[in-house]
């Protein structure tokens, strides 16, 4: 399975699941200090690994090692960064699910295949852009390549902005449940 409208269809037949708790993530500081106030949602329309160009979306981990793991794998100075983290209650395609991942016609090497050289989008980014243009799901939790290859195991999430509506959220909280910014908006 490849194509943008085979994973709508199979979207809606996989069942719903809601996950929710906290997920972290490492961002330069000087990034952060940019905006005033600091846009801690900020999301990019550049392509990731499960979205493709001009779809927005925002990537987290699952917990603040593997948000550092996924960090130091870019940065590899002596930069001074910030480790912030959101409270979440979404709808989520596990790729971390065996089941997910077969309904899906997705395979080990899909998970890993590289995306910045690839001249197509990959179909993990297909399925990032399929995601992004329904309301069931709002995130894709799947393997951190960096907690890979550090020899640990550990789970990212992508968040489509446009997939995003209540009752499902992510905020960023200056004290528990005091939220600074929130998806959607409140």
């Amino acid at each position: 399975m490849d194509g943008l409208d085979e994973y709508l269809s199979v979207l809606q037949k996989l069942p719903l699941r809601r996950k929710q708790g906290l997920l972290a993530r490492c961002v330069m500081r000087a990034a952060l200090e940019r905006a005033s106030p600091p846009d801690f949602l900020y999301a990019t329309t550049s392509a990731g690994r499960y979205n493709p160009e001009n779809v927005e979306s925002i990537y987290w981990s699952e917990d603040e090692t593997v948000a550092r793991f996924e960090y130091r794998r870019y940065h590899k100075g002596a930069e001074t960064y910030e480790t912030f983290f959101c409270r979440y209650s979404v709808h989520v395609v596990d790729l971390g699910d065996s089941n997910v991942v077969s309904a899906l016609g997705l395979n080990s090497s899909d998970l890993w295949a590289h995306w910045r050289t690839a001249t197509t989008p990959t179909k993990c980014q297909i399925l990032g852009q399929a995601i992004s243009r329904q309301k069931r799901f709002a995130a894709i939790r799947f393997p951190s390549d960096a907690a890979r290859v550090a020899g640990e195991t550990g789970f990212n999430y992508v968040v489509f902005k446009a997939s995003i509506c209540d009752p499902s959220f992510i905020q960023v909280e200056t004290d528990p449940g005091v939220p600074i910014q929130r998806w959607p908006m409140a």
